[in-house]
């Protein structure tokens, strides 16, 4: 896939960088996208996928670098934005957009994380359910 990365010293502080990584998901080699109805499945041909999905990541990062000591640096904020769309969605039409936002931030940094500190794995995960959507 195609990603690009705009990285920039800030203006404002000293040893920051702001990093901007944009992905487009529209030249990939291989795309896991699948055409589907309830009674059967198939892959879409590479000249449907380009006419029915649309996909596109972008990324900010605010990343504190040291560069006296070896290229080491700490991301301190992230905020990603996502959009795909699907169109049509049916035969009669229809577009389905799904945005996605998260916002990622630095609370707090150690330079070693003792063992009581650690966050211990789940023992038994609860399953969830699935994830339907429902469209009228």
């Amino acid at each position: 896939c195609e990603t690009q990365y705009h990285i920039r010293d800030s203006q404002q502080e000293q040893n920051v960088q702001l990093v901007t990584k944009t992905k487009d998901f529209q030249n990939c080699r291989h795309v896991p996208l699948h055409q589907s109805t309830f009674m059967e499945g198939e892959m879409v041909r590479n000249n449907q996928r380009e006419e029915h999905y649309q996909s596109v990541a972008q990324t900010h990062m605010r990343v504190i670098s040291d560069r006296s000591s070896g290229e080491r640096f700490l991301i301190q904020q992230a905020d990603c934005r996502g959009e795909q769309v699907f169109r049509p969605y049916s035969e009669k039409g229809g577009d389905v957009v799904i945005f996605q936002k998260q916002i990622l931030q630095l609370t707090e940094a150690k330079s070693k994380i003792e063992e009581q500190d650690k966050i211990p794995e789940p023992s038994q995960p609860e399953p969830k359910g699935d994830l339907n959507f429902v469209f009228e």
